[in-house]
């Protein structure tokens, strides 16, 4: 007989046998690395706001289709 075990149970078997203290420090990571990620697609965000606003009011003084041509 064989058992089908996903990785995410087997991580998570892995993790449940961990101290407190790494249990916490991998928390903490991964809380962090999705913070970082949301601050990433803020400033994206902002970015496009930014240059769509621009592109709308007529600041844009080159053609962007230029840019992406080799």
């Amino acid at each position: 007989m064989t058992l089908n075990i996903s990785p995410v149970d087997a991580l998570w078997v892995l993790i449940q046998g961990q101290t407190k203290a790494v249990r916490k420090a991998l928390t903490k990571r991964l809380l962090e690395e999705e913070q970082a990620t949301k601050s990433q697609q803020e400033n994206i965000k902002k970015s496009l706001t930014k240059a769509f606003d621009e592109l709308h009011k007529g600041q844009v003084k080159h053609n962007a289709r230029c840019l992406f041509s080799k």
